[in-house]
């Protein structure tokens, strides 16, 4: 394969409720995708400007389609999903966003090597999320 010919990208998440987790990803103002299914059998998110889907599963289907255990987010941590922010404003309003729809910032807003300006929160399900804003002029050469 020379050319990657990927239409779209998806992350699957498990989660304990769809019905929970879709109201906090609803707060935090993601837009659901097309078609969702009238019960909670899942949920679908797209989390930027080019559509990369968020799903949401139920754990037990999740583990089904994944053939392997769900891990332990009170234990570790499996993977970390990042959200570029236009401005360190933005930054520090999800913050404020991701408390009021029920989720812990466990990195509050800051300023990190000079040109980066970050925070880092965990959703319903113990998942870990990142959203940063960088400061290319001001990216060390």
């Amino acid at each position: 394969m020379k050319t990657n010919k990927v239409k779209t990208f998806w992350i699957n998440l498990p989660v304990k409720d769809v019905k929970k987790s879709k109201e906090f990803f609803n707060k935090l103002g993601f837009q659901e995708t097309e078609n969702q299914p009238k019960n909670d059998e899942y949920a679908g998110f797209y989390l930027d400007e080019t559509k990369t889907v968020l799903m949401l599963f139920p754990e037990e289907r999740f583990a089904h389609f994944a053939g392997n255990p769900i891990a332990d987010t009170s234990k570790g941590t499996e993977a970390y999903l990042n959200i570029d922010a236009p401005t360190k404003e933005y930054v520090d309003e999800f913050a404020k966003i991701v408390k009021n729809a029920g989720g812990t910032v466990y990195a509050a807003p800051s300023e990190v090597e000079g040109w980066m300006y970050v925070m880092g929160f965990i959703d319903l399900d113990g998942h870990r999320w990142g959203m940063l804003h960088m400061d290319m002029s001001k990216l060390p050469k």
